[in-house]
């Protein structure tokens, strides 16, 4: 089944809080990934582990998810299995 999100409910480092349009909502908590992904000198997953910077969250409204202003999206699917 295809996911998409309706709203974000909030948004707490580094833990968001979903609502998908099935009407569940789901709290997905991002910590392990974002240190995992932001190993690297380059990684623009770093900007997502300043508190700051992660309640900058958005939902792009064309595909139905999130992103930050830096490039950054997740597919919604994903972010359900994680939930």
């Amino acid at each position: 089944m295809l996911h998409s999100i309706k709203n974000i409910k909030s948004a707490e480092p580094y833990n968001l809080t979903l609502e998908f349009d099935s009407g569940e909502v789901k709290t997905i908590d991002l910590e392990e990934k974002l240190i995992e992904w932001g190993r690297t000198p380059d990684s623009k997953f770093k900007y997502l582990l300043d508190p700051a910077n992660f309640k900058k969250v958005k939902i792009n409204p064309e595909i139905q998810t999130i992103y930050w202003e830096n490039g950054i999206d997740f597919c919604p699917d994903v972010l359900y299995s994680l939930g």
